[in-house]
């Protein structure tokens, strides 16, 4: 071969590599050419000209420390906007699952998929002024295996072998094996200073708990008291306040987090002027704002639209458990809840029962009934080879192939079954497995083991209503609304019977729902497998959801997931809402786009602003006591 030949050879070898490894400036689950915006194209939720200004006052939750790092304590909320990622999330309803470039300016999926190149932005500076480069990138991919870290937060990049410095500006993860989801799990990568957080003999579970944080991000602490108040300043010298990503975003001057212990003090608050806004998830608190400032529109109530998909509200058993490892339990409990009531008494019709892991994700969700197709096929394949009926070992329940999710106090004409009905199987059912009524301790026993359950949930209005039906049943059940910090400490410890858990799957299931459902996290000290499932059967599943790039697969792995998830019954299904409820001071505006798939609560401390002539008119209103004309 002539040295022409091979060097037009070699040309076209690397224009064939180019053309498949794309440089893109962002990244999405289903290939960078299905991203919505162009290079340098605002997100239409946003609005450039936005006033950078003002003061927005928030309830928060109670926090430990100043510090994100440590498996003890709690930080304080908003530290993140304190760091920036290597991406940004859209929140456009078309668009799942997309990231576009903040710290990183371009991305390269390499053609095997075992590596992407993250090029960085040159002008990206830490708030000390010093610039954000490669070697704080690989700093903060390697602190995550600190032990002083919580290990939940290097889950989701459990595929990334190392990072490699490639110059100032450039690194590549290189990957253990390629997952769907690893290119999105890499732009979340939060970036830390090396030159403040690796320094030699630092110790990053205690020795930065009272430091306030230095980071790349759009805030820095302003002052702070630890567990009542913390109030973020919006940095002038923000080197990112240009890109057209951040114009529009995060618009508050000051945003000040006062913590407040329960929803009676966060209303009372709102009407007295201490916070600015509150967020009424249940409709229940919603109606209960009201009052003369409501009447004179110094307090604006409105409803929202709500498009993201549903994710898994529900109680969730302690697996662990002996008592709640026998599946008929768990079902009998489930089938005590009484969605009806509740929904209609608690939150005025507003919620939907959820019957589905993927409730408004059509591709997704199981439908009640046989299973067929390929479905069919892969439930009978898993329950082959994982169950062990013989050992009275069943991943895969029958009723995962014949029956499906469903709604369990809704009989299969669609008929509601009254809850009198459901107490009184539950009791011959119980009887039947051996939970006889003891009467010193208050509640059915099995040998040694009572059927005792404390549930901790502070968000379920309806939760008394639950225990006192499970009580008909001899379950004594009793709820537990535990400060947040107690809370935090059961949960890392598995301390618990029954607990709130919220399991969002979105449009494309990834490792943001496998996470909390893989046998290898259940045993981890602090890790998103609450319940401490052990199931093969859902960890193949999982894998395949993570690793296919097809919407045929996913579909179809996606219902069988679903299946069997329900067929185990492990949790109690709750509710999904219609929309979402929201109070505010009437000084502020919005974008002309809603970003209706993220909640209220966000949408305005991310996205609106102050007008500082309303507010100054919504002053003298209240003043003179008048109404606030709020035309424009």
């Amino acid at each position: 071969m002539t040295k022409s030949l091979t060097a037009l050879f070699a040309a076209l070898l690397l224009l064939r590599s180019a053309d498949a490894a794309v440089r893109s400036h962002g990244v999405s689950i289903f290939g960078p050419e299905t991203l919505k915006y162009k290079e340098g194209e605002p997100f239409a939720y946003l609005d450039p000209n936005a006033v950078v200004g003002g003061r927005l006052r928030v309830p928060g939750g109670y926090f430990t420390k100043l510090s994100p790092f440590g498996l003890t304590g709690t930080p304080a909320p908003l530290t993140e906007r304190v760091f920036d990622t290597l991406g940004i999330k859209s929140w456009d309803d078309d668009e799942p699952f997309a990231v576009y470039g903040l710290l990183a300016q371009y991305f390269e999926l390499a053609d095997d998929k075992l590596s992407m190149t993250v090029y960085l932005r040159p002008e990206a500076r830490f708030a000390d002024g010093v610039p954000v480069t490669a070697d704080d990138v690989v700093f903060s991919f390697n602190v995550l295996f600190d032990p002083d870290m919580n290990p939940g937060g290097r889950l989701s990049l459990q595929n990334v072998r190392t990072v490699e410095r490639l110059d100032d500006h450039t690194v590549r993860f290189l990957f253990k094996e390629y997952t769907r989801d690893l290119p999105i799990a890499v732009t979340y990568l939060t970036i830390y200073p090396k030159h403040i957080y690796g320094l030699p003999g630092k110790n990053l579970g205690h020795d930065f708990d009272k430091v306030l944080p230095v980071g790349s991000g759009p805030y820095a602490v302003e002052s702070y008291t630890i567990g009542e108040r913390i109030v973020y300043v919006r940095r002038d010298d923000y080197w990112g306040r240009n890109l057209p990503y951040c114009k529009g975003f995060f618009n508050w001057k000051r945003i000040e987090y006062q913590v407040y212990y329960d929803q009676f003090s966060q209303m009372e608050a709102l009407k007295s002027g201490y916070i600015d806004y509150l967020a009424a998830w249940n409709p229940e608190t919603f109606r209960k704002i009201n009052g003369n400032y409501v009447d004179k529109r110094y307090i604006v109530k409105e409803p929202f639209p709500l498009t993201r998909p549903s994710a898994m509200k529900g109680l969730a058993f302690n697996l662990r458990l002996p008592k709640f490892q026998d599946l008929q339990v768990r079902k009998i409990i489930a089938s005590l809840y009484d969605f009806d009531f509740i929904n209609r008494n608690y939150y005025f019709e507003s919620q939907d029962r959820l019957t589905s892991y993927f409730l408004r994700q059509p591709h997704l969700r199981a439908r009640p009934g046989p299973a067929e197709g390929r479905v069919r096929e892969i439930l009978l394949d898993l329950a082959k080879r994982h169950n062990r009926p013989a050992e009275g070992v069943v991943y895969v329940p029958r009723e995962a192939i014949d029956i499906g999710p469903y709604d369990p106090g809704i009989a299969p004409d669609g008929t509601p079954i009254p809850i009198e009905s459901r107490i009184q199987a539950a009791n011959l059912e119980l009887d039947r497995l051996g939970w006889t009524w003891d009467a010193n301790a208050g509640t059915r026993r099995r040998g040694d083991q009572l059927l005792d359950i404390e549930i901790l949930d502070g968000i379920d209005n309806g939760l008394y209503h639950f225990t006192e039906i499970l009580g008909m049943a001899g379950i004594r059940a009793r709820a537990a609304r535990l400060s947040s910090l107690e809370s935090q400490s059961r949960y890392k410890n598995a301390q618990f019977d029954m607990m709130h858990v919220w399991y969002d799957g979105r449009n494309a299931p990834d490792r943001e729902l496998a996470r909390n459902f893989l046998s290898a996290e259940a045993d981890i000290r602090g890790a998103s497998n609450i319940m401490g499932l052990k199931n093969p059967a859902i960890d193949e599943v999982l894998n395949v959801l993570m690793a296919s790039d097809s919407h045929e697969t996913v579909s179809v792995y996606g219902q069988v997931f679903d299946r069997i998830m329900f067929a185990n019954w492990y949790l109690v299904p709750k509710f999904w809402p219609r929309g979402d409820y929201g109070a505010y001071w009437n000084f502020m505006k919005r974008p002309k786009v809603y970003a209706s798939g993220l909640w209220y609560f966000y949408n305005v401390m991310w996205f609106w602003w102050e007008d500082p002539q309303r507010h100054a008119a919504l002053n003298a209103a209240r003043d003179k006591g008048v109404p606030f004309d709020n035309r424009p």
